[in-house]
């Protein structure tokens, strides 16, 4: 007979990959009955678009991912990305040298927007819920000061090298990947990724163990900064232009889709395929109602059951594994 330890082990294992491979299935047959009702989606232009519409969400998928690992979550990831997007699409030049400055310092100030969210997090003491979304608003008040309204402009060589395609390949999915190889591989291969999910999986065990338990949830939210601030000029890339209400979509969505993708709730368990396949799935379902030509006044409706649903099966989740005593400490 296997120890329990083997058991729990094993059962883990199942739970970890469970999510990313139901949403692998989920979005084979969703792009079969897509394809059904509007051929043209398997071409090298339709594969490029339903990746464009699927990569600004799993960028602040991933992102949410991180905090969530760690037993946080962000609620300003949405306000971040609106900030960003404004920034970039006002300060962007047509120079070389202009386009490459604005996206170094919009990455700066992706991981100093996270790095404040970890100051008040972990070293305020205050509870991520409230912390990050009370940020929100300081944040998105920030992108209206800098753009009341749309407008702002990036140039068409700085979009086509973000949302165009080379034959089958969406140049968007390089970016996505390059985004996970350069940040979220060497991250989970040090010391960092493993203290991680160590604190996710038992907060107390981990501070008692001696973890620098502050720093590292600090380090989470800047990461997650970074892929807002990586998000946001994809956006700005797609759009041509800013807009001081365009990442409003992704707070609830990045969390629905870390959910659908496996992550649990009470962290310490996820992988990053889960919530980059979780973000394809629920972006192509919302995408395919204006296809399957359904009213406009259903679409809000059908979109907040299913970030409902999807987010109770993450409530469900939580109250299946955990004691009731693990879940009254959330």
């Amino acid at each position: 007979m296997k120890p329990p330890e083997a058991k729990e082990r094993r059962r883990g294992g199942v739970e970890k990959h469970a999510g990313p491979l139901s949403c692998a299935v989920g979005l084979v047959v969703l792009i079969g009955l897509y394809a059904i009702r509007q051929p043209l989606i398997l071409s090298p232009f339709g594969l490029a678009s339903l990746a464009n519409v699927s990569v600004a969400l799993a960028l602040a998928a991933v992102g949410q991912t991180l905090v969530l690992l760690t037993a946080g979550l962000d609620l300003s990831i949405g306000a971040e990305i609106t900030l960003i997007n404004c920034f970039a699409a006002t300060t962007m030049g047509s120079s070389a040298l202009s386009v490459a400055s604005v996206v170094v310092a919009s990455l700066v100030i992706g991981l100093a927007l996270g790095a404040f969210n970890g100051l008040v997090v972990a070293y305020g003491r205050i509870e991520p819920l409230i912390g990050t979304f009370c940020t929100s608003f300081i944040f998105a008040g920030s992108a209206l000061i800098i753009l009341p309204r749309p407008g702002g402009s990036v140039p068409d060589g700085f979009a086509a090298a973000l949302t165009g395609n080379w034959g089958p390949l969406p140049f968007s999915l390089v970016l996505l990947a390059a985004a996970v190889l350069l940040v979220w591989v060497p991250v989970f291969g040090s010391r960092l990724g493993r203290y991680i999910t160590a604190i996710g999986d038992d907060p107390e065990s981990a501070r008692i163990s001696g973890l620098p338990v502050r720093r590292v949830a600090l380090a989470s939210y800047m990461l997650a900064g970074l892929f807002s601030a990586i998000a946001a000029l994809f956006l700005a890339a797609e759009t041509t232009s800013g807009d001081p209400s365009i990442g409003g979509i992704y707070t609830l969505n990045s969390l629905a889709a870390a959910v659908l993708g496996g992550v649990s709730l009470m962290g310490g368990r996820g992988t990053v395929m889960g919530p980059i396949l979780g973000s394809f799935v629920l972006s192509i379902i919302l995408n395919a109602l204006g296809v399957f030509n359904v009213s406009a006044f259903w679409q809000d409706f059908i979109e907040g059951l299913i970030l409902m649903l999807v987010l109770g099966l993450g409530g469900f989740r939580v109250l299946r594994a955990a004691s009731w005593l693990a879940v009254l400490r959330q």
